[in-house]
C-alpha cells in the first residue's frame, strides 16, 4: 500500500499545483483531488487493518510510535516552515503569469501617489479567494507606499454600505480624501483604481473618427466599443469625436487619431486630412476587417503597409462563436516592439477574423516599418468572405503552402526636426470591441498601441486582468488555455505515479 499512499499525495500536489498555476479550480484539478483523497483513504483503510492484526507485538507498537513520531515531526517541521516564511515575508509566485509581481506600470503609479494610501480589503471569512486577494494587496504594500487593512463584512456592514461595497472580496482604494472600489481585484482593476484616483494633469487627447460608420464608442453591448473608451479614460487620455467630413484640420492637440473600421469608404478630402496630419507628425492607429478598409488602403500603402482583402486562417486555432475553426486566429508570435513587451507565447491575443497587415516597403530610407504580431506558420488566406460570413468553412485554400501572417503592423516616420509621425495598423477591429477587448491580452495590445502612437509609453501596463466575456462559445480562448495548463500537467503526472508504484513492487519484492 506504500505506492498507494504516495500515487495519492502525487495526484493531490498535482491538483493543488493547477489550481495555483492557473487561479481556477478547473476539471483537471478536482479530478486530482478526489482521486487523491480516495487513494490516501484506500491507503490508510488497508494500514489499519494491518495495524490492527499486529499491534499486540511489541515490535509493532514501537514501529508504530516511531512512524508517529516521524509523521508528527514532519507536519511540525512544515508549520515552522510556513510561520517562518510568512514572518519573513518570503513569498514565491509560481503561477503561470506571475499574478502577484507587480508591472512597472503598477510600480509608477504607486510612487506618484501621496503617501496617504490605503487599500481595505472586505471579505466574508469563508470566501476562498480572499487568500489571492491577500497576496496580490501585499504585492501592493511591499514597498510602504499603500497601507492594508481588513474587514469582515458582517463586522463592518455600515462602513461597507457607506462606501458602496456590495459583494466579499471587495478592495477599496483611497487617497486624497477620494476612494475607488475595486469589485474584482487584479493587478488591472487596482491599478485603474489607482489611476483614477492620480487624476493627471497632463492628459492627452485622442479624436475617433466618426461619420463613415466607424466603431460606437457610446455603444454598451458585445459589437459597440465603450470599454475601449472607458479604458483610455482610465488611462488619462481626453476623448473627443471628430467627424473627417466636417473638419478642415485635424486639430493640432491631437496626440492620436483612431479610426475604427469604417462600413464606408472615407472621402478622398477626409484621407487627405489625414495624411497632413501624419505630414505634421500625427499619430494613426487604425483597424480594418476583411471586406472593409474604409478608404484607408491607398494611404496606407503610401507608407509602406500592404493588406490583401482576404481572411487569415489559421488551423492551429479552433472554433469560436459557432465560427468555423480557425477563422479566429490566436496569436502568441510577436516582435521586440513596445508594443508587445509584455506579450509572450503565454501571453496571447485574440482576433475575430482579421485582414493580414504586412510591413512592406519603406517610403523614406530612414523610416522604420515593422510587423509585430503573427499567426502561426500553419496558416493560409481565405478569400471566401461570404462563406466565412456565414460560418462556414472556406473551401479556397488551392493547395496554398502553409505560412506566417502578420497581423499588425507599425510604422514610424521621422518628418523634419520636430515631426515623427506614428502609424498602428490591425486587421481586426472586433478584438477592441467590448466582446472581446478583455479576452486575453488584447486590451495589453490595444492601449500600448495608442500609448505608442501618442508617444505615452511611460503609460504602458505589462499585465492586465484578463476579464472573460460570457457570449463566446463553444468555450473562451482563456478557457481554453487553463484546460491546456490542467491538462499539461497530466502526462508528467502519470509518469510520475507509474514510476513511484514500480518503485514499490521491487520494494515488496
Amino acid at each position: 500500500m506504500s505506492g498507494l499512499w504516495r500515487a495519492g499525495l502525487i495526484a493531490i500536489a498535482f491538483g493543488v499545483g493547477s489550481y495555483y498555476a492557473t487561479g481556477e479550480s478547473g476539471l483537471f484539478g478536482r479530478i486530482n483531488l478526489v482521486a487523491g483523497t480516495l487513494a490516501l483513504a484506500a491507503a490508510a483503510i488497508v494500514a489499519a487493518q494491518r495495524m490492527t492484526r499486529g499491534l499486540g507485538t511489541p515490535v509493532a507498537r514501537g514501529l508504530l510510535l516511531r512512524r508517529g513520531l516521524q509523521l508528527a515531526g514532519l507536519v511540525l517541521l512544515a508549520v515552522a516552515l510556513e510561520r517562518g516564511a510568512t514572518r519573513l515575508g518570503f513569498v514565491a509566485d509560481w503561477t503561470l503569469d506571475q499574478r502577484y509581481v507587480l508591472s512597472p506600470a503598477s510600480q509608477s503609479v504607486l510612487a506618484a501617489l501621496p503617501d496617504d494610501l490605503t487599500a481595505t480589503l472586505y471579505f466574508d471569512p469563508e470566501d476562498p479567494r480572499v487568500r489571492g486577494s491577500r497576496l496580490l494587496l501585499r504585492a501592493f504594500a511591499a514597498d510602504g507606499k499603500m497601507t492594508v487593512h481588513e474587514r469582515v463584512l458582517d463586522e463592518a456592514a455600515d462602513e461597507a454600505d457607506a462606501l458602496g461595497v456590495a459583494s466579499s472580496n471587495t478592495v477599496v482604494v483611497e487617497s486624497g480624501g477620494r476612494a475607488e472600489v475595486v469589485g474584482r481585484p487584479a493587478e488591472g482593476t487596482i491599478w485603474e483604481a489607482l489611476e483614477r484616483l492620480r487624476r493627471r494633469e497632463r492628459r492627452a487627447v485622442v479624436y475617433f473618427s466618426r461619420g463613415a460608420g466607424e466603431g460606437d464608442l457610446l455603444r454598451g453591448d458585445a459589437l459597440g466599443y465603450s470599454g475601449l473608451a472607458a479604458a483610455l479614460q482610465t488611462q488619462g487620455y481626453r476623448l473627443r469625436d471628430l467627424v473627417l467630413a466636417a473638419t478642415q484640420e485635424i486639430p493640432a492637440d491631437a496626440a492620436a487619431l483612431l479610426v475604427l473600421a469604417p462600413e464606408r469608404p472615407l472621402r478622398s478630402d477626409s484621407v487627405e486630412r489625414i495624411r497632413e496630419y501624419l505630414g505634421r507628425g500625427g499619430g494613426l492607429v487604425a483597424f480594418l476587417d476583411p471586406g472593409r478598409d474604409g478608404g484607408l488602403l491607398d494611404l496606407l500603402e503610401d507608407y509602406g503597409f500592404e493588406s490583401p482583402d482576404a481572411a487569415v486562417v489559421d488551423p492551429a486555432s479552433g472554433p469560436v462563436e459557432g465560427d468555423a475553426p480557425g477563422v479566429n486566429p490566436l496569436a502568441f508570435a510577436y516582435t521586440d516592439h513596445p508594443i508587445t513587451k509584455p506579450l509572450d507565447a503565454n501571453r496571447m491575443t485574440f482576433f475575430l477574423r482579421t485582414r493580414p497587415v504586412r510591413a512592406a516597403a519603406k517610403p523614406r530610407p530612414e523610416d522604420r516599418l515593422e510587423s509585430i504580431v503573427f499567426s502561426s506558420n500553419r496558416a493560409w488566406l481565405s478569400r471566401d468572405l461570404a462563406a466565412i460570413d456565414r460560418g462556414l468553412a472556406p473551401r479556397d485554400r488551392g493547395g496554398q503552402p502553409d505560412s506566417r501572417f502578420p497581423l499588425v503592423a507599425t510604422g514610424l516616420y521621422p518628418r523634419g526636426e520636430d515631426a515623427e509621425a506614428r502609424i498602428v495598423v490591425f486587421g481586426d477591429s472586433g478584438l477592441a470591441s467590448n466582446a472581446y477587448l478583455r479576452a486575453l491580452y488584447n486590451l495589453d495590445l490595444v492601449m500600448n498601441s495608442v500609448g505608442w502612437v501618442a508617444e505615452r509609453e511611460d503609460a504602458r501596463l505589462t499585465r492586465r486582468p484578463n476579464a472573460l466575456t460570457n457570449i463566446q462559445s463553444p468555450i473562451t480562448p482563456q478557457e481554453t488555455l487553463t484546460m491546456f495548463y490542467g491538462v499539461g500537467l497530466l502526462l508528467p503526472e502519470l509518469f510520475l505515479i507509474a514510476g513511484v508504484l514500480a518503485w514499490a513492487r521491487r520494494q515488496r519484492g
